[in-house]
This record gives structure tokens, C-alpha cells and sequence, in this order.
């Protein structure tokens, strides 16, 4: 079954409502499912071909659902249990603006036989429609090919291929493994664990110092913290006691150390060794060096008195959000992560993303994706009722029940 599914650029989704985005448009019967770009510039003219202009240079495959939602971000690993439709990204250089073009797909099984139904044109899969803007370095999405009840992907590597006119223009390989998302129930039996894992090296700097404090703490506890994987760490307990390494930037340093001395509530905290930071205490007060965007937000929330619960930053400069009225990521698939994680396990407290992965922690449960093997044992072995997680792509870590109980590995 061909489905074609697009996806809309995410914006800020409130806590509270969920936006559901419009359905697909139905497929042509001759198996055409077009895909519109935006933008000016000279379109199709006379009898000059319109892909002469027109380069790619990168071709990736995603993971998404019959509604559009993006399951699995172009070029990330991709599990057989998730799979629903792959739908193709090309990354390319035009010289002009054309619309229209006809492209051509074939995909092979890993056996080597290509995929076919009643509707594809002779010698292919199937065929689209798209358009290609003028410029460098842009992107368009074709149809997505599969079935949303999935099992159309078993594990195995696959090939996709873009022809036009007989000659074919873009091609790459993508692999299908094993396994996916799991759900599982603790002993309580009102708070899942949903989401899925990869396999990682444990190579990040112990960070001995904050971990000797937690234990000093005792029953004080830990509330939250943010670790990074090269010396960077913190730690806080009560309403603004704290232990910091040496390495975080001296405004951070300056921040946690003028809440202490304020008695301000410390609610959370983020840092990353590329140098991003961010600070919020009491509703929605915060300092930070941060990307230009999360910036922007801030000073939208903490102007309309909306109570920050979490921030997080990347090493590569992605972030996200969360507020008692909304929710954001920069990323889209960490976007549609926080999505589902609404839907599935009610109002978002916290949420930690790294370059590789996210962890959300909902009322009822936690959502997470390509989360490290003993991340996720961990999180099934605790006995509270997990609010805050923070860890690295390296396995480190810091779970907590947003006031006293904890577990760590860093």
C-alpha cells in the first residue's frame, strides 16, 4: 500500500490540546502521490528539460506514520518494530525553480527483489511528483512507501533508487534492525516505560566529585542536576542546595551560587561542553547562554507568567522546553517525540535531549528514543515515580522523582 504523508514544520504545542495534523491526500490509482515546495523564481520554461539545473547530492531515509508524524528522523537508525511508512529526503542544488517533475522510485528487499503493487508504472515502484526550489543545500521529501500496520520492513537492508527519465539521479542503502519499541508496566501498574534503545560506548569523564556529594547528602536526597560527558556536572538537593564541578562556565557558577544566597528555588538546569548553559529558579526566572531561538522563547514564557518545568540543550545546539502551558523542541522529531509523549502519558514534567536521543517523563510514564541499553534498565529498576532523568549519550546519568529519591551512573 502507497501512502503518501507529509509533514508540516512544528511549531509550539500547548500541554493541554492536542493538534492533530490533516490527513495525507489520497494516492492517484496510477500510484502518483505529489509533493509541493514553496517559492519563487523562473518555473518550467520552453522545451529545456527541467532537471538540468537540478543536483543531488544526499539521499536519506525517515520512518513515519499514515498521519504524517515523524517517527524516526532521515538518516537515524531504524528499528522493524517502528517502521510504518519510509518515505525518502534528497538534499539537492537547482540552478532554477521547476515544478512538476516526475520521479520515478525502485526499492529493493534485502533478497533483491524489488517492491511492487497493482498501481506501480512498469519497471518501478512507484512514481511522484514533486518541485525544486532554486537554491543550495535544499531539501524535499517525496511519498512515503509501506503500510501503517507495519511488518513491511523486516530487518535487512534495503536499497532506494530515484530515476528520471530512464536515468537514475539519487540512490542510498538503509538498514532495518532488529527490535523497536517495547512497553512494560512496573509494580505499580499505573506508570510505563515506552521507547527504544541503541547500543553505546561508555567513554564519558567520571564526574566523582558530584557523586560523592550525593552520597554525602544522604537523606537530603537529589533533585535534578545536569551532567555532560567531559566534567561538566551538577547536582542539587532541597531548594537550592548544590554541588558543581570545577569545569561549568563561571555564569552558571555565578547563577546557581546567587540563588543559594537569594534562598531561590533552583527548578532546573542544563549544560553542555560546546558551551550552552541555562539556569531557571523560582516560576520562571532564568540567566543562561543559549541558542538564539530558546532565547527567544524564554523571554516569551517568563513574559507571559507561564511556569517553566524543564530545559534542555544539545551539544549540537538543539533544545527543547517545557512549560506548564506548552511544550517545544527545535528538532522535529524530538517535536513529534513530545508529542506523543503527551498523548500517551499525559502532562510533560521534564524532558532531557541529546544528539542522539530523548527522554520525556509524563505523569504516567516515560517516553523515550534511542536512549543508551542501561539508561533504560535503569529506568525500569527504580521504585518512585520518575520525574526528572538527565544523561549523556555515553550512558552516564541522573534519575530522580523531582525531590529526594535518586539513582545515578556517572
Amino acid at each position: 500500500m502507497l501512502i503518501a504523508a507529509f509533514i508540516g514544520v512544528q511549531g509550539v504545542d500547548a500541554q493541554g490540546t492536542i493538534s492533530k495534523p490533516p490527513k495525507p491526500r489520497p494516492v492517484n490509482p496510477n500510484g502518483n502521490g505529489g509533493n509541493r515546495g514553496n517559492g519563487g523564481g523562473k518555473r518550467n520554461q520552453g522545451n529545456t528539460d527541467p532537471m538540468s539545473g537540478v543536483t543531488v547530492t544526499s539521499m536519506k531515509i525517515g520512518n513515519v506514520s499514515y498521519e504524517g508524524d515523524l517517527i524516526t528522523y532521515y538518516g537515524n537508525t531504524l528499528y522493524e518494530n517502528d517502521m510504518k511508512y519510509a518515505k525518502p529526503q534528497l538534499t539537492y542544488n537547482s540552478t532554477r525553480t521547476v515544478s512538476e517533475v516526475t520521479l520515478y522510485s525502485k526499492i529493493f528487499r534485502p533478497s533483491g527483489e524489488m517492491i511492487t503493487n497493482s498501481y506501480s508504472p512498469a519497471g518501478y515502484t512507484t512514481s511522484d511528483e514533486t518541485d525544486f526550489i532554486s537554491g543550495t543545500g535544499r531539501t524535499v521529501v517525496l511519498p512515503g512507501w509501506g503500510d501503517d500496520d507495519g511488518g513491511y520492513y523486516p530487518r535487512g537492508t534495503y536499497r532506494w533508487e530515484i530515476w528520471y527519465k530512464g536515468k537514475m539521479i539519487a540512490s542510498t542503502y538503509f538498514t532495518v534492525y532488529k527490535g523497536g519499541t517495547t512497553t512494560t508496566t512496573t509494580g505499580t501498574g499505573d506508570f510505563e516505560f515506552y521507547g527504544t534503545t541503541r547500543e553505546y560506548t561508555d567513554n564519558a569523564t567520571a564526574l566523582s566529585d558530584i557523586t560523592s556529594q550525593i552520597r554525602e547528602w544522604g537523606d537530603k536526597g537529589c533533585r535534578t542536576g545536569a551532567i555532560t560527558e567531559n566534567e561538566r556536572g551538577v547536582a542539587v538537593y532541597g531548594e537550592n542546595g548544590y554541588v558543581f564541578t570545577g569545569a561549568i562556565p563561571q555564569g552558571m557558577k555565578d547563577a546557581i551560587k546567587d540563588c543559594n544566597k537569594n534562598k531561590n528555588h533552583i527548578v532546573d538546569l542544563t549544560v553542555t561542553d560546546s558551551g550552552y548553559w541555562c539556569v531557571v529558579w523560582s516560576k520562571n526566572n532564568y540567566r543562561g547562554n543559549m541558542p538564539s531561538k530558546m532565547s527567544e522563547l524564554m523571554k516569551q514564557y517568563n513574559r507571559d507568567g507561564e511556569e517553566i518545568y524543564s530545559v534542555s540543550i544539545c551539544e549540537n545546539g538543539n533544545f527543547s522546553i517545557v512549560t506548564d502551558k506548552h511544550y517545544y523542541a527545535s528538532h522535529e522529531t524530538d517535536h513529534a517525540n513530545l508529542k506523543r509523549a503527551l498523548e500517551k502519558f499525559g502532562t510533560i514534567r521534564s524532558c532531557c535531549v541529546t544528539n542522539k536521543g530523548i527522554v520525556i517523563c509524563c505523569d504516567r510514564g516515560v517516553y523515550y528514543k534511542e536512549i543508551p541499553t542501561n539508561l533504560e534498565t535503569a529506568l525500569k529498576e527504580q521504585s518512585f515515580r520518575i520525574k526528572v532523568v538527565k544523561y549523556t549519550d555515553s550512558g552516564t546519568y541522573l534519575i530522580t522523582d523531582g525531590e529526594k529519591k535518586r539513582a545515578w551512573y556517572m
